[in-house]
């Protein structure tokens, strides 16, 4: 039994986020104290994430190997926003997505007359043309935006304040997860940079040379170690000031943002590669969403000023498969899946970390949705392992898995598999990745670990974690007859949030904390006290 602080909100509080105009309200991540309230507040407003901070585009693979979203939830907010609850939010200080009535495969768009980015350049229909041309290629722009195969076509007229996004058949019912948080870019730097005159001719062109130039420049543009990130213009609350010779980034109010004013001006982000021990002794540390490899208590982060929690996460740490060679047949798929012993990879991880996950075999929905209860049937089928399956489609076969170095759970968990699919003489060779030279699935690597919520995944089906109970059952199914990704266990989480800093509410979207923390505001006194809670 161990002792720990709920981020719960106490008796008659609740975190309130404004999106749009409307104020959502939900149990907050509420520091809490029992002190008199005589300690001192903050220097400065410091936010750690787990990763280090690489790009701000989230939309690349290399955003979503270190969290990019964790950073630019609040520079680029997308069309819609996961809120606390797992529900979408419609973002209206963007832009409003209607479903066209008289066609169930069209969406219409309007932007926001009010939207701009910081260097005051109007929010266009090139910013999310852009996005969408990154998807289609992923192997030149170095994109992982899956969801948009379901997307046919995108009427945009360059520079206009409208669009018209066209679903393939079958598809359409997912469009609240397009357009998500930092993943769309200012369509006007990239044709700066790349020397187009706009986006939207030139990737409709079939010139090659000139996408490859648009490909370097939406990766390089927002790459914070190729690109001065203060030079780059941002669409939301937030915009960077400088960068850092540690690697953080000041954040400082966007003057043009058509919502409400950040509350919090400025703000710190900080990579994982931080001292925390140092941030937080001077007073300069407000809110921590720590790795595994970091123990509150070895940083300075459990004592009477701190809340700690290590929440259930709904992302899931995941193997995304290449579909090629020796993995291009479902039975392949299938058969390495078997090999993967999800029991064994929890025990592993909890030795290695302390910390408890749970073993997951489900892709629509995590193990902490309402649902799940009725669909174990289908997730212990998932689960299974069969090591004579597993041998007769892929023993003596080398299967070469790329992880990020620098998430330490990530070694774990391949070394787990290592030794699991072993015993079915299939050879797991582990690739460990730098952020600066991460690769590409399929050439260098023939699976890749990484952590992902649902949202915008699993682009073959057109259900999602609010579609029904027997559209789900199907989905997933399907997606485990198919075994391009593999779910293994749900992400181990550890949040501190100083007990001055109120309105931290977490989300289980890959942005986390980040989602509202234009909303996070340092009070003058500790936030009230609630009960420990032990378990």
């Amino acid at each position: 039994m161990t002792t720990v602080k709920r981020f719960t909100a106490h008796a008659a509080r609740v975190a309130t986020a404004v999106v749009g105009g409307v104020v959502i309200a939900s149990a907050g991540l509420v520091a809490c104290s029992s002190g008199d309230g005589d300690s001192a507040r903050l220097e400065s407003l410091g936010y750690v994430v787990p990763n280090p901070i690489m790009t701000t585009n989230a939309g690349t693979s290399l955003g979503v190997a270190t969290d990019a979203a964790k950073v630019s939830a609040r520079l680029y907010p997308g069309a819609s926003i996961a809120g606390p609850e797992g529900q979408l939010l419609p973002n209206p200080d963007i832009v409003t997505a209607t479903r066209a009535g008289d066609d169930p495969r069209r969406v219409d768009y309007v932007i926001n007359d009010k939207a701009q980015y910081s260097d005051g350049h109007p929010v266009v229909c090139d910013d999310f043309v852009l996005t969408q041309a990154a998807s289609s290629d992923p192997a030149l722009f170095g994109s992982d935006l899956p969801l948009f195969y379901q997307v046919e076509s995108i009427d945009c007229a360059p520079g206009n304040k409208q669009f018209a996004v066209h679903f393939k058949e079958g598809f359409g019912n997912r469009y609240m997860e397009l357009f998500s948080a930092g993943t769309v870019m200012p369509a006007h730097i990239v044709a700066e940079k790349a020397e187009v005159a706009d986006v939207v001719s030139a990737v409709a062109s079939e010139d090659q040379e000139t996408k490859t130039r648009i490909a370097q420049a939406w990766q390089d543009t927002f790459n914070v170690t190729r690109t001065d990130p203060a030079s780059v213009p941002t669409s939301g609350p937030y915009s960077v000031a400088e960068r850092g010779e540690d690697g953080h980034l000041k954040l400082v109010a966007n003057p043009h943002y058509a919502g409400p004013a950040p509350v919090q001006d400025p703000l710190y982000v900080y990579p994982s590669t931080v001292d925390v021990t140092k941030l937080a002794e001077d007073r300069a540390l407000g809110v921590a969403d720590l790795d595994t490899d970091v123990r509150p208590q070895d940083v300075g982060l459990d004592g009477d000023d701190w809340v700690v929690q290590t929440p259930i996460s709904e992302r899931v740490d995941t193997l995304r498969l290449s579909g090629i060679n020796q993995l291009e047949s479902e039975e392949a798929r299938r058969a390495f899946g078997e090999c993967v012993d999800r029991a064994r990879i929890a025990a592993d991880v909890k030795k290695a970390t302390g910390m408890d996950v749970q073993p997951t075999g489900l892709r629509v929905v995590p193990p902490t949705h309402a649902l799940a209860p009725q669909l174990q049937p289908t997730n212990d089928a998932a689960m299974a392992v069969n090591l004579d399956s597993a041998r007769e489609h892929l023993g003596g076969q080398q299967i070469r898995i790329g992880y990020l170095d620098s998430t330490p759970r990530y070694k774990t968990i391949v070394e787990s598999i290592q030794a699991s699919c072993a015993d079915a003489g299939i050879e797991v060779q582990p690739i460990a990745l730098s952020a600066d030279s991460y690769g590409t699935l399929g050439q260098d690597y023939d699976v890749l670990l990484d952590t992902r919520g649902s949202f915008g995944r699993n682009s073959s089906e057109n259900t999602n974690v609010f579609s029904r109970l027997e559209a789900i059952r199907a989905s997933e199914e399907n997606l485990q007859r198919d075994s391009m990704t593999i779910p293994l266990t749900t992400e181990p989480r550890q949040i501190a949030v100083e007990h001055h800093v109120d309105y931290v509410t977490d989300n289980g979207s890959d942005a986390g904390l980040a989602w509202n923390m234009d909303r996070w505001t340092e009070q003058d006194h500790p936030v009230e006290s609630t009960e420990d809670h032990h378990e």
